[in-house]
């Protein structure tokens, strides 16, 4: 099976919430650098090293970036530019 890159997060609350909302619809997912990616946080990002990135299989390639995308145009909660009960 081969996997490819599909997001790279900016910070740990991107990570853990796109992590499990992948799961939640049963999108199989690896986080590349998920154990060295946390031990130096603030460090130089080096791709190959340190940069966490998660993976899928190919054939799910389409479906999470779909999903990201949503994930990434909901507005947060509490977001004051969004009107009460939206």
């Amino acid at each position: 099976m081969s996997v490819v890159r599909v997001f790279t997060p900016s910070t740990e609350g991107e990570l853990l919430s796109v992590v499990a909302m992948l799961g939640a619809r049963n999108v199989p997912c690896f986080v590349r650098n998920a154990g060295v990616g946390s031990l130096f946080p603030g460090a130089l990002p080096i791709e190959s090293l340190n940069v966490r990135a998660i993976m899928v299989p190919e054939e799910r390639e389409a479906e999470a970036l779909a999903l990201i995308e949503d994930f990434q145009k909901a507005p947060l909660e509490g977001d004051e530019s969004t009107p009460p009960g939206q």
